[in-house]
C-alpha cells in the first residue's frame, strides 16, 4: 500500500480541480480549508480498514485491502457523505467530488507494489467486491510501505517510500501550480 503522504497529496488535487470546475465547492466559514480537509480525509479513507480490522480482529492487517478498496464501497461512502455533507451545490456533483476523491486511492493502491517497473508485484485490491478477484497493474509506480508491525512502520525501507512519495508527488504538484498559474495569467 501507498502511505497517507501519496493519498493526501491526491486529495489536494482532487481539491485543486473540482474548486475550479463546474461543481464549484461551497465555501464554509473559513474559505476552502475545510473541503479541501475533507478531501484529503476521504483520499485516505480506504485505508481506514485499519481501524475496523483491529476493533473486529484484533490485528492491524486482517481487513486491510479488503472491501473498503472497491468502487462498490466508494459509490456508497460517496452517497452517504453527500447526504451529511455536501461538498459541492448540488447533489450528484458532491457525490462525484466525493467519488473522484474515494476512487484516487483505488487508483494509486493499484499501482502501488514491491518494485518499480513492469514487475507484476502489486498487493491487489478486491475492485468489484463483494466479487473475489483481486486487481492489480503490473506496471508498478509506488513502492509499498510495510505495516505488519511497528517495526516495518518505522523502517528504513518506509523512510525511503514515503521519500519517493513526497518527491514525485510534490514535483508533479509544483508542476500541476506552475501550469495553473501560467494558465491563469494568460486567461
Amino acid at each position: 500500500m501507498a502511505s497517507p503522504v501519496a493519498h493526501s497529496f491526491a486529495g489536494y488535487w482532487i481539491f485543486q480541480f473540482f474548486a475550479q470546475s463546474k461543481f464549484r465547492l461551497l465555501r464554509f466559514s473559513r474559505g476552502n480549508l475545510l473541503p479541501l480537509g475533507i478531501l484529503v480525509v476521504v483520499a485516505n479513507l480506504p485505508d481506514f480498514d485499519f481501524l475496523l480490522s483491529m476493533a473486529i480482529r484484533g490485528n492491524l492487517n486482517d481487513l486491510h485491502h479488503g472491501f473498503t478498496h472497491s468502487l462498490p464501497v466508494a459509490a456508497l461512502v460517496s452517497v452517504v457523505l453527500t447526504f451529511t455533507w455536501p461538498i459541492a451545490t448540488t447533489f450528484w456533483g458532491s457525490a462525484l467530488v466525493y467519488f473522484t476523491a474515494y476512487s484516487s486511492h483505488l487508483l494509486i493502491d493499484l499501482f502501488t507494489g514491491q518494485r518499480l517497473g513492469w514487475t507484476n508485484t502489486g498487493y491487489g485490491i478486491p475492485l468489484f467486491w463483494p466479487l473475489s478477484q483481486m486487481y492489480s497493474s503490473p506496471l508498478i509506480l509506488i513502492i509499498g510501505v510495510q505495516h505488519q508491525n511497528l517495526a516495518a512502520v518505522w523502517s528504513v525501507q518506509n523512510a525511503v517510500s514515503v521519500m519517493y512519495e513526497l518527491l514525485t508527488f510534490g514535483a508533479i504538484t509544483a508542476i500541476i501550480l506552475v501550469i495553473r498559474a501560467r494558465y491563469l495569467h494568460d486567461g
